[in-house]
Order: structure tokens, then sequence, then C-alpha cells
């Protein structure tokens, strides 16, 4: 067992001890977006983290990081336009000058925090959903009126028992008049000046959100069977006013009304935006938006609108029903059959050896291309070429089943894709086809280039593409399934006198004992072939397909077959590693014995391309990392995570040439491990992961922590005295640095730049680009014996003048004498012509002084 040899290395284990970061697959909209107040950033609770988004450009700007548990909202301060407050699990509320990412106070409330709310008619209070001791949520009040300090604990005042802990089940009237908050079957409402409450009750149909209009008493519920209703006359002493629009067939996801309350939105799971005109039945629709829509938001002005998806995706809308911006995450996995699935994600994690990118599932029959790198979504392929169907009501119609992509491979260039894709609603036959797709470097794209029906009768367990050494070899893939066969698909030629065509076809097919094949694997250099058939584990020639050998899992339970087999790789090429529900075996495939084995319930197997070293993880979340030559783990962390994996990739790192300046583990240094939960959160392991600020820190530091790099900041930095050591080595710059400090100073607000004449001659100095020791001796050199000849042609030229007045003969002489020299001289400037150039350049810029550069000030 792994764990008996953790023992032995348990000090090790410990000092090497890392982190585990989210590096994608964040929920985006987890809680309702919220538009800054001139429209220009869009802010969005990202898990730890509330990403700031710049309408413009569609980048993530800045990340508020602070909170230490999952952030539940965000809400711009309606006194101040520059300040975001952020609530979180953490039990604190913080308040952010989110445009520099600055913390400027942090209230301590002392629980949970799972809603957040602020009145522009009280400034010094705000109102938050907590779960009290009693576990019931319950609508507090929080004030921090006089309270000086970076951290303040604030006191709570109960307002309003047992409320849905959700954002969108509370609503504030105008100025704060009342407040509507629904749960399950019932409408409270409670008048805040009187302390009375009303409460409406509907029992056959439950609340889905709620809404307040922002200047009449009215309002807006969304309900089960998708009816909107709106209750009017509030105030008054005679029944309530309900008004009823119906459009949606299934639960209204959310609702909103313009800043000016001349129209409503709702949203729901038919992906159809419905623009509602207040106080008519006339309603415009967005529709075809691709996924179920979860919430949705309005600008300050009404111009634009923010519309959630579940697939981790926010699109801004105009009034007009066009979408102008995207911000999209890792897409989420959200249709029924793959969620309540054990892995939701069947594909596994592949890497595009072309673009060097993540490929894994996206929307439903959709492959999505994810750089690792920058954290962006690039692209989505469709594989399937099949509509959205919104689910439908269970008493109505069963459940929608799709076609899912099951398995993807990559030839070792990247020029061909392989999908299988699979549907099965247990009532038809399934319908499985395998696709190869070739990529077209005109549209960089991959297009379709072969279908092939039923290519085994069952579920297909393994797709692989075979590695070739040599470039005269046509490409080759596998594919293995539950009927017994393993087959080899080969590219032929289909030209005909039409045009010139490559196809794949099936080359040979085979079969071990009318066993069901499980997993296939190919080499490192494409010269052997395992696939395993149940407890036995099979080496074929993959050209001529003929049995090299069989190795058998003896050792194991009799139900116990094999799930993965991988061949080893560099210097462990000869080791082929295969594991079942129990046990992890490493053959030596030279000698055809056991090497070694070890109990591990093994969930996933992952080798790294560019070493020898493995991962793998168990049911229970443990990580090992080993080396096939001996069965002491190199690294190991117990329960990494607290759901299940699900899938994991060695991922290369994009500077190889550093790995040597690095301090990282060894099985880190060209590659990091990347690996997906149930959850579908793609978490990596670092080393010197970014922690929580120290306690030991100062609150000015904590401030300054805090603060992004901005020019003055720099500027700062280098005219303080103590900040850098006196025999630090001069910084070399390569490149144009002054176009970065342009874009840096665009970039920074106006408020916090220094006057402009400080920054002129720094900035103008940043353009000279200084010269190496060897060409700055050299110009010295030519500069000293240009001056000695012009001393020379001086002194000779004024000697000739005081002779010529005296004695004309002498004038002669020394006319023709001077005349050789400056023909010597102008032989040796000619050759140092392009030094003085140079140097007269350089001279010129760095004599400028802030006085003479006015003209510098209108650039900013």
């Amino acid at each position: 067992m792994f764990q008996h040899v953790q023992e032995k290395n348990m000090a090790a284990a410990c000092d090497e001890e890392m982190a585990i970061v989210q590096k994608a697959g964040a929920n985006l909209v987890s809680e309702r977006p919220v538009f800054s107040p001139d429209s220009r950033y869009v802010l969005c609770c990202c898990g730890f983290v509330v990403k700031v988004f710049s309408m413009s450009s569609g980048e993530c700007v800045r990340e508020l990081t602070g909170h230490k548990d999952f952030i539940t909202g965000v809400k711009i301060n309606p006194h101040n336009q520059f300040q975001a407050f952020t609530s979180s699990l953490d039990k604190t509320v913080k308040v952010w000058d989110y445009p520099d990412g600055k913390l400027l106070k942090t209230f301590s409330v002392g629980y949970p925090v799972h809603a957040l709310y602020l009145l522009k008619e009280e400034e010094d209070a705000g109102y938050a959903v907590i779960r009290g001791k009693d576990g019931v949520f319950n609508l507090v009040k929080f004030s921090w009126t006089n309270r000086k300090g970076h951290t303040i604990k604030v006191e709570t005042k109960e307002v309003l028992r047992r409320v849905s802990r959700h954002e969108k089940h509370l609503a504030f009237g105008p100025e704060g008049s009342f407040i509507a908050s629904v749960t399950r079957n019932k409408l409270t409402v409670l008048f805040t000046k009187s302390g009375k409450m009303k409460e409406f009750e509907r029992p056959k149909n439950e609340f889905q959100c709620v809404t307040c209009h922002p200047t009449d008493a009215c309002i807006a519920t969304g309900m089960q069977d998708g009816k909107i209703f709106l209750w009017r006359g509030l105030f008054q002493k005679k029944e309530v006013v309900r008004t009823i629009y119906h459009w949606h067939t299934l639960p209204v996801g959310d609702l909103t009304f313009s800043p000016e309350g001349t129209y409503f939105l709702s949203v729901g799971q038919e992906c159809v935006l419905v623009l509602w005109q207040y106080n008519t039945e006339k309603k415009d629709f967005l529709p075809r938006m691709g996924s179920p829509l979860c919430y949705i938001s309005s600008s300050p002005d009404g111009s634009l609108l923010a519309v959630s998806q579940v697939e981790n995706v926010v699109q801004i809308v105009t009034r007009s029903n066009k979408v102008v911006q995207v911000f999209q995450g890792l897409t989420r996995v959200h249709i029924p059959q793959l969620i309540r699935s054990t892995n939701p994600i069947p594909t596994g994690l592949q890497m595009d050896p072309r673009s060097h990118t993540l490929v894994l599932n996206g929307r439903p029959g959709h492959l999505q291309w994810y750089n690792l790198h920058t954290d962006r979504h690039l692209y989505n392929l469709d594989i399937v070429w099949q509509n959205f169907v919104s689910s439908r009501r269970p008493w109505e119609a069963p459940e929608v089943i799709y076609t899912e992509i099951e398995r993807t491979a990559f030839d070792q260039k990247g020029d061909w894709l392989a999908t299988l894709e699979r549907r099965a609603d247990g009532m038809m036959a399934e319908e499985i086809k395998l696709k190869l797709w070739s990529f077209n470097k005109e549209k960089q794209s991959f297009e379709l280039n072969t279908t092939v029906d039923c290519p085994h009768q069952g579920k297909v367990n393994a797709l692989v593409f075979q590695p070739h050494s040599g470039a005269d070899l046509p490409p080759t893939a596998v594919s293995a399934g539950d009927d017994g066969k393993f087959k080899t698909w080969t590219l032929i030629d289909d030209t005909d006198i039409y045009r010139e065509n490559v196809c794949w076809t099936c080359d040979s097919v085979g079969t071990y004992r009318d066993l069901a094949a499980k997993d296939a694997t190919f080499s490192e250099d494409g010269s052997l072939l395992a696939v395993a058939f149940g407890q036995s584990l099979t080496i074929w020639d993959p050209y001529t397909l003929d049995l090299k050998t069989t190795f058998c899992h003896t050792f194991c339970a009799e139900k116990d077959s094999i799930r993965q087999a991988r061949f080893g790789l560099g210097s462990s090429c000869h080791y082929l590693i295969t594991t079942t529900s129990s046990n992890l075996s490493v053959w030596n495939i030279l000698s055809c014995s056991l090497l070694w084995t070890v109990s591990c319930e093994c969930a996933v197997l992952v080798a790294d391309p560019l070493s020898e070293y493995m991962a793998v993880f168990s049911s229970t979340s443990d990580l090992t990392v080993f080396k096939p030559s001996s069965p002491e783990p190199v690294y190991a962390h117990n329960k990494v995570v607290q759901s299940s994996v699900v899938a994991a990739i060695f991922f290369p790192k994009q500077d190889q040439q550093a790995e040597e300046q690095t301090d990282e583990a060894p099985w880190q240094k060209r590659s990091e491990l990347y690996f997906m939960t149930y959850d579908q959160d793609l978490l990596t392991l670092q080393k010197d992961a970014p922690q929580q600020t120290r306690k030991d820190l100062t609150e000015m530091e904590v401030l300054e922590s805090h603060l992004p790099p901005t020019p003055f900041s720099m500027y700062l930095s280098q005219v303080r005295p103590g900040r850098q050591e006196k025999d630090s080595p001069a910084l070399v710059q390569h490149g144009t640095p002054g176009s970065v400090a342009i874009q840096q100073m665009l970039q920074t607000p106006a408020h916090v730049l220094p006057p402009v004449s400080t920054l002129c001659q720094s900035f103008l100095q940043m353009l000279l680009v200084s010269k190496s020791s060897a060409e700055r001796q050299d110009d010295e050199d030519m500069e000293s014996e240009s001056d000695e000849e012009e001393k020379n042609d001086q002194s000779e030229t004024s000697d000739s003048e005081m002779e010529e007045d005296e004695h004309a003969t002498t004038v002669k002489q020394s006319t023709s004498q001077s005349e050789k020299d400056i023909l010597s001289h102008d032989q040796t400037s000619n050759q140092s012509d392009s030094g003085k150039i140079h140097l007269k350049e350089t001279e010129d810029l760095s004599s400028v002084k802030s006085s003479d550069l006015s003209w510098m000030k209108g650039i900013f």
C-alpha cells in the first residue's frame, strides 16, 4: 500500500507541502453581476474573489482578493461610485476601491453573510442575511457610524425573521418604505415605518424571485409555473390588486425593473430574455441565448443588461436586444444527464498539441478550447450539431436526452482530431458515431473529414492515436469497446476524377477471448500497443497485429478488471503501469515480469509527457506522484479536495528554459499538474501559492499589499531612501520601455497620478537606450582623437595667420602643411562618422530639462 511507504517519507512530504490553488472553473454566475455607475465595468463574484471586467476590452482588469471564503454578493456604494461592498461566508463585509483594487475597510459581522443590500437613503448602514445560532436565516441591519480603523466589529439588529438566503428572494421598495420577502409559498411584506406586516400565500405555486418597482408601490414575483404576478395597492386598506403576466412555461429564473420603471425583464430556463412594458401586455424577446438564464441586472442608465447563464457565461445586451460583450469562464456542464453521472466531463482533460491549450467538454455536444496561461476561453467546436432544448415539466414529457461527446484524441502534431459521440435513452438503440476532423490552416479550425456510424456494438472505452517517429507513415488511431474488439483506423487516399481527398478506414480488428476491451495505449515510440481485456493485459504489434505477450493479474479479485493502462515515458519507457479498483501494478516488458504492486483504489492515472513522473488519484482524492521504477512516492498529498477527482493532466509549462532556475520540486520542473473535481473546479498545486495576509503586518502594510503597481508607486520606490540596497546591480532594460510606461500611465486613474511635470523627465530618461561598456569606450576614444585633431588644426591655423602678417613665404609653407593635415583628419573622421552621430543624439536627449518639456503635458 502507498500509505505504508508514505510513513517513511512523512517528514519530507510535510516540508514540501503545497497549496491547492484554483486555476479556472470558478463560477461567475453564482450571484447577480453588478454594473459600475458609469457602465465601464462589470463586477462578478467568482469564488473567493470578485472579478472586475472591462466593458471596452472584455478583459478582467482587477481581482478583489482578501476574503477567506466564498463571496455571496457585491454592491456598489450608492454614495461613492468608486467603492464596492462585498459580503462573504467568512463573516465579514469588505469595502473596496474597485478601480484600483484597494481594500479600504473590513466589517466583522460575526455570522456568515449570505446576501447584502445597500440603500441610498441610509449612508452609514447596510442590510445582510445571516444564519443565526438556531439555523434560521434572518435579515439584520448593521451600522458603522463614527467608527474608525481598518477592521470594525459591527453590531447587528434583527429586522425580519425567517427569510431565504438567496439574494433574489428579498427586495426593498422605493426609498426603503417596505421590504418584500418570498419563502416557498409565502410572500411577506414588512412596512418599515409602521412595523406592520402583510402575508400572501399561494398553496399550489411556489415563489421563485421577487423585485420592487423603483418609484411605485408595486411588487413583481416570479412563480414556479412561469407566471409573473404584479402586486399593487400595498398601502391601501382594500385588497391588494394582482395582475398576471404569463409567457414562461418553466419556472421564472429572475426579475428586474428598469431604472426608470417603464418596463421589467424576466429570464428562465427557456434561454429567452423577455422584456415587458409596465402596465401593458406588450413584450419583446431575445431568443436562443444558448443555455438557461439564471440572473439579470440593469446598468444605472438602463442602456445595458447583464444576463447570467448557467454554463458560466455573462452576456451584455443592449436595449435593442444586441449582444455587445461576453464574459466567459470555463464552460460548466449543466445538463442533468451528465450532472447525475459519475463524471461530468467524460472526455477528460486533453491538450491540443498545436495551440497548447486545454480541451474538454463544453456546451452539450461541443468541445471547448481554454488557455490556462491567460485564463481565457478561446472558442467552442460544435461536434454533434444539435439544438439545445430546454427541459420539460416532469408530469408533461420525459427528460430530454442529448448526444454527448465521450472520447476525444489528438494526433502527435495536432493535425487530426478524433471524437466519439453517443446517445443512449434506454428506449431505442444506441447511436454511436466516430468522427475524424482535419485541421484547416487557412480557417484555423477543424473540419469534418470522416464519419463512421456504429464503430463498435456498445460503449467505446478508449480512443488513442499512434505516435509515429517517422514522417512517412500514415496516421493511425485505435478504438476499443465493450463488444470485445479493438480496431485500428488508418488514413488512405480517396482521390477520384472530381477531387483530391483522403479519408479514414478500418484497417484491422483484434479480439482476445471474447472479453471486453477496457483500455488501449501506445508505447512512447508507437512500436507497441497494449490493450486491457478483463484481468489480462495484451501486448500487440500495431503494424501486423501479432500478439507478443500477455500479462495476467492473478493476484487481483475475480471480478477486478483492469481500468487503465499507461506506458512509461523517457527512461521508464520499458515499464507498463496498470490500475484496477484495488491495485496499482508496474510491469517490466523487457523481462515480462511484475516489477512491483501496491494496494490503492485508483480513480485517475496520468503521465507527464516531458518526464518519467506519473500521478495517481485515489477514490478518496489522495494524490501520489511516483516513478515507475520505484514504489516509493516522490510526493504525497492526502485528501487534496473534498469532492472526488474526475480528470487530471500534466500540462507543459510555458517557459521551459527557466526550469533550472526555479526551486520547485523535480516533478514540477517542466510540467504542472492540473486536476478537475466533480464540482467542475480546475485546481493545481503550487509551492509558492499566494497566502493570506500575515498577522504581524501593520495596517498600513496591509493596505499597501492590496495596491496594484502604478507608475507613481514605481517612481516612489526608486526615490525613497532605504528601499534599495546600495550594492544592487543596475537593471537592464530591453526593447522600448516607453510604450509600456505610456500604457501604464493611461490606464492609471488620474486621481492617483502625480503632477505631469514630475513624470516628464523620468519618462524621457526611460526612452534612452544605454550602450554597452565596449561601445561607450569606443565612442570616448574616437571623441578624444577628434578633439586632439581639432586642437592641432586650430593651433596650426592661428600660427599661419600670425606668420602671414610678418613673412609671406612662411605663410605659404604653413598653408600647404595644414592642407595635408586636414586631408588626414577627414579620412579619420569618416571612419568614426556613425559613432559621432549616435553619440550626438544621445547627448542631446540627455541634456533636455524638465522645464523644456511643456509639450509632453498635452499627452497626459
